[in-house]
């Protein structure tokens, strides 16, 4: 039975805004791209090779769909909801030195009686990797992302945001797997064009919508056979759509390194942590420069498996008085094997948002000045996932969320119970 954390059932999501895009995966070599393929994509039509998945997710009863706040003067609305999301991946191996790579990925977004929340996304993602002369990997891609969501962690409502973009990267591969090289991507983000309420009169998309820019130079140096170390050092360049938004213009570099585990066995996962110095234009406002780490590391003896995990990073606020803030997360879940077709799934998570600069907050009374706003979030999940048949499993599982602020009307609570079911073709 595939491994899946439960901590993503029923979590609000959470986007660090990375300072560039060092490569958070572990490199494979384009022979180990092409053997990756036919392993795992086995249908196959023509000259494609396909690997369908269809997931339905968070189907169940969520007591706060809104995340409305307690003692807020709105109360909490319950629904019933649930999304689904099929899925087609599809591969073009041409010769020995070019893939092809497509990915389309529909969501319906389901509630029973807040109708208005039902929603249609789409994520679509194309690419090809050519190898050159021997040694050099070439790759490219581009994708458009639309969800209906919780754009970042500070968002306290589902709205549309939209991501497009490419990337490019060349490395140099020698015979036993070490790679180095350079990457340079575009990312244009954008936001549905609502107000952020509480009468600050701040749109998310005025205050989030940009053009992120950004180079790096990475490493990867291969240890064993599936374990390498990590190093890259980069720069990203914040360019926001709006004028009025114009004083958010910020740059960044950024320096990575850390430690990749096996892909498979019983210990797998990656130990990365950095230094991020995060500069604003405007001279009126507080650069960031401190740790950022994004680790996960999973071991499973015997019928027990543990995953760990730790990210740390700065991320844009939609708040003009804020301007970003730094969101650290650590998390731990427990699985316990009770069977070949049985497992019991727990975990917590618990996180930081800390705001260095005074922000104005508006409540029912008026603003309210806060010096140095920090939030805490924590979230308990637990539940069995049952393996139907192959790669078919169906979870059952209980989620509670709750977030408390020292800055007034933000400390919010939900409960979620439900189901999920993925099924891999």
């Amino acid at each position: 039975m595939t491994h899946r954390a439960p901590l993503s059932a029923g979590l609000a999501v959470l986007a660090l805004a990375a300072a560039i895009r060092l490569e958070a995966q572990a490199y494979r070599t384009f022979r180990e791209e092409a053997d990756a393929i036919r392993e795992t994509a086995r249908l196959r039509v023509g000259p494609l090779r396909l690997q369908p998945l269809f997931r339905l997710s968070e189907a169940g009863y969520d007591s706060n769909v809104y995340f409305r706040p307690e003692g807020g003067g709105a109360e909490a609305v319950g629904d019933v909801t649930a999304t689904l999301a099929p899925e087609v991946r599809a591969h073009w191996l041409v010769g020995s030195s070019l893939i092809l790579t497509a990915t389309e990925s529909p969501e319906y977004l389901f509630y029973a009686r807040e109708k208005g929340q039902r929603a249609f996304s789409n994520n679509f993602s194309g690419g090809l990797r050519a190898f050159l002369l021997g040694r050099l990997s070439l790759a490219a891609d581009y994708h458009a992302y639309s969800h209906v969501r919780r754009g970042t962690s500070e968002l306290d409502r589902r709205l549309r945001d939209t991501r497009t973009g490419g990337a490019a990267r060349l490395f140099f591969e020698t015979a036993r797997g070490t790679a180095f090289g350079a990457a340079a991507a575009v990312d244009d983000i954008r936001f549905e064009d609502v107000a952020a309420g509480g009468g600050a009169g701040d749109p998310y998309a005025r205050a989030l919508d940009r053009r992120e820019t950004s180079a790096a130079a990475e490493l990867h140096y291969r240890v064993f056979t599936r374990s390498s170390l990590f190093a890259a050092a980069g720069w990203t360049r914040y360019a926001f759509a709006d004028p009025a938004s114009a004083w958010r213009d910020a740059e960044a570099i950024e320096v990575r390194g850390g430690f990749r585990f096996p892909l498979t066995g019983r210990a797998r996962g990656a130990v990365i942590a950095g230094w991020k110095s995060f500069r604003p234009d405007s001279p009126e406002r507080r650069p960031f420069s401190g740790l950022v780490a994004a680790s996960e590391v999973y071991v499973r003896l015997g019928r027990v498996a543990v995953t760990v995990g730790y990210d740390r990073d700065s991320a844009f606020s939609y708040n003009e008085t804020a301007y970003y803030y730094v969101d650290g997360r650590g998390r731990a879940a427990l699985s316990l094997y009770l069977a070949p077709f049985l497992r019991l799934d727990g975990g917590v998570q618990y996180g930081t948002m800390a705001y260095p600069e005074a922000q104005t907050v508006w409540t029912e009374g008026g603003p309210v000045l806060v010096a140095r706003r920090e939030d805490v979030q924590r979230t308990f999940s637990a539940g069995p996932v049952v393996r139907l048949a192959g790669s078919v499993g169906l979870g059952l599982t209980y989620n509670f969320y709750k977030r408390t602020s020292n800055a007034p009307g933000f400390d919010v609570r939900r409960n979620f119970a439900g189901a999920f079911l993925t099924y891999e073709f």
